[in-house]
């Protein structure tokens, strides 16, 4: 078997078990949906807020895990050898931090609603610490996606820059 064979047969068992791999763990949040739903619907004790967030949590996971599927799978059919590897590298990566930022924004939306329906009846001092603590925790994560967003920029310029000084220069033909 040649190694060009090798690797293509390597290749689609890899891509055969990820697909297997992802279906696998795609039953099973179903079913925690599943699971999620009779339980909140059994607990009436359980604020409507705080339903809707949990609900929110699984959804985006949900979500997030098709996001992870689609960008293993393009991860799997880049060509690595090829010069502009790192950039569509790049490229995967921050595609797939995009989706999981907009599944962590649609928590944090919840979140932020949740909060302050919560402390509506609260204390003024009590109230304060709330809001505090909600809008600490989203300007961390804002921060963060800031600092993420920077370094991905970084991480062109230098792909980049490594490319354009590692070219060689082909010899002119003359005419």
């Amino acid at each position: 078997m040649s190694t060009t064979n090798l690797n293509n047969e390597a290749a689609a068992f890899n891509k055969n078990a990820i697909t297997m791999g992802f279906d696998a763990l795609n039953a099973i949040t179903n079913q925690v949906a599943v699971a999620t739903d009779t339980f909140l619907g059994s607990a009436p004790a359980v604020p409507g807020e705080w339903k809707k967030v949990i609900t929110t949590c699984v959804k985006e996971s949900q979500k997030g895990l098709v996001s992870l599927k689609k960008n293993v799978e393009v991860g799997l059919e880049l060509d690595w050898t090829s010069k502009d590897a790192s950039a569509k590298a790049i490229d995967a990566i921050e595609n797939f931090y995009k989706d999981a930022v907009s599944q962590v924004a649609a928590i944090k939306k919840e979140t932020t609603v949740l909060a302050e329906a919560n402390s509506k009846n609260l204390p003024k001092e009590a109230k304060s610490i709330v809001t505090f603590w909600n809008d600490s925790f989203n300007q961390g994560f804002e921060s963060f996606q800031n600092f993420v967003d920077q370094n991905f920029a970084l991480a062109r310029k230098v792909t980049a820059d490594v490319l354009v000084a590692t070219q060689v220069v082909e010899p002119k033909v003359a005419k």
